[in-house]
């Protein structure tokens, strides 16, 4: 299985080549050169399987053997999970009414991210031992993915982690799951901008491609091929938990509210689409609704500002992996795609080719979610089930009952929960509900901090560079000694 750019002029490269790696040297996002399509009989077999099988089934049709024998694969899919909360990974709840919530946050940080970082993690360190190398991960993130990154990477010998969050702009315990992380190899940048601003100094990095490849650079952000792939996983697992059957011609559809920001567990339900999978797409997003409009009206393009939402993960206004489901309902065509982001980039504006717009308006439905949707989701999921939602749950679950209300006929449903509660208590209560927190998260606000402040007016761009300067020649100097000052207590509690 080979890569290639959604922007077509980069070299192909192979996994280990898509996974060490942020964007392609064109500036594109890798994807496979051609899916494997799937028949009957072999959704029937990975219909019986567990989630952890089906990754593994998954994942052994994008990477060759020869990168990663099927015996080393399982095993490294089996260390991922190893520290999952829930030995099942993750798990399908049937609530009332027919709702269906898919629990994938049983990993350390809560929040599904783990899911994909703590495989990609592995890999990575596979091939890193089997080459003695070094790389330096950047990651930008809106909450859940710097925590998710950090924990899968902290303590590595071979992995320095630089992580950019938007100070402020996260709730206090997703902040507190990096900053308390006082590992060498664990560096926290807080950003006086939105997770959209953040992006933009570590996309103009990744553009240097002789300074990414001096310093041996690759993100883990989901614009990393890696996360996408694993996260296809959701869809096949919550298709046969819901499907009514696979003896029935044609095969069932069920629906997926998949709630997303950055665009990355939607593309992977378009990628399962493609492969054979009978499922339809709902991508559920806040009041920062690009994704919406897109769909809805082939408009791609930026509003005025991000405006913070309950559902703060989800604040984004440039979903990169919509490049990705461009691509893939172009039908491959680099060239359509690179025009389409090239003149995005320029002009900040876009209107979707009026074939791409039926395409991918086939493809899937979408709905925004309003802050008072989101709490009116999380009041009555309670009031129904005794069930907390986080609000980017909420914001898919929000749909399932504008639909029941509605009493619009439709297939069997999936919501996607992206996070556990327990991350976000200032909504809980928003919502006027009682947070459960555990007490692993409450130790959070007990521990030592460290971060390093990019102020606005600062050129962010220059001091990540300078960054990962100073870490090279660190490493040329040899092995650190002793332990590196802790700065700082966490702030109290709100």
């Amino acid at each position: 299985m080979w890569y290639i750019s959604t922007r077509g002029t980069a070299p192909r490269v192979d996994f280990e080549g898509a996974l060490c790696s942020g964007y392609a040297p064109d500036g594109g996002l890798y994807m496979p050169e051609e899916l494997p399509q799937l028949d009957r009989e072999t959704l029937r077999h990975w219909s019986s399987l567990s989630y952890p099988s089906l990754v593994k089934e998954l994942c052994s049709l994008f990477i060759r053997p020869e990168l990663i024998p099927r015996e080393d694969l399982n095993d490294l899919i089996d260390r991922a999970f190893s520290r999952f909360r829930s030995g099942d990974v993750v798990h399908l709840r049937k609530l009332k009414n027919e709702l269906n919530v898919l629990e994938l946050w049983y990993g350390v940080t809560y929040a599904f991210k783990d899911l994909s970082l703590s495989c990609a993690a592995q890999f990575l360190q596979y091939f890193l031992e089997k080459k003695g190398k070094h790389v330096t991960i950047v990651v930008g993130t809106s909450g859940d993915t710097g925590s998710a990154a950090i924990e899968s990477v902290q303590g590595a010998k071979n992995v320095d982690i630089i992580v950019l969050l938007p100070k402020g702009h996260c709730t206090k315990i997703q902040e507190l799951q990096m900053t308390t992380v006082l590992k060498e190899n664990v560096h926290v940048f807080g950003v006086e901008g939105n997770s959209d601003e953040l992006d933009e100094p570590i996309k103009a990095m990744f553009t240097d491609v002789a300074f990414v490849k001096k310093h041996n650079l690759m993100s883990l952000n989901s614009i990393n091929w890696c996360r996408v792939l694993v996260q296809i996983a959701h869809h096949f697992f919550a298709y046969f938990q819901c499907s009514p059957s696979l003896d029935m011609h044609p095969l069932p559809f069920v629906e997926m509210v998949v709630p997303t920001g950055a665009g990355g567990n939607l593309a992977a339900g378009c990628l399962a689409q493609k492969m054979g999978l009978p499922v339809r797409l709902v991508a559920a997003v806040n009041h920062n609704d690009i994704i919406h409009r897109a769909i809805q009206r082939g408009d791609f393009s930026l509003s005025a500002a991000v405006r913070p939402s309950l559902a703060s993960a989800m604040d984004i206004q440039v979903p990169y992996n919509m490049e990705r489901i461009f691509w893939l309902f172009s039908g491959s065509n680099s060239q359509v795609t690179r025009a389409l982001m090239e003149q995005f980039e320029r002009t900040q504006s876009l209107h979707l080719p009026k074939d791409l717009h039926s395409k991918l308006s086939e493809a899937m439905t979408s709905v925004s979610v309003s802050d008072e949707a989101i709490t009116q989701a999380m009041g009555r999921c309670w009031e129904e089930n005794q069930y907390l939602l986080c609000p980017h749950s909420a914001v898919a679950v929000s749909y399932h009952y504008q639909q029941m209300d509605g009493r619009q006929p439709s297939a069997p449903q999936c919501c996607l929960a992206s996070a556990s509660a327990v991350k976000f208590p200032e909504v809980v209560l928003a919502a006027g509900l009682t947070p459960k927190i555990p007490e692993e998260i409450l130790a959070l606000e007990r521990k030592e901090t460290r971060c390093t402040l990019m102020k606005r007016g600062d050129d962010w761009t220059r001091m990540l560079r300078a960054t990962i300067e100073d870490l090279s020649r660190k490493r040329k100097r040899g092995p650190r000694r002793g332990p590196r000052k802790q700065h700082g207590k966490a702030p109290p509690a709100i």
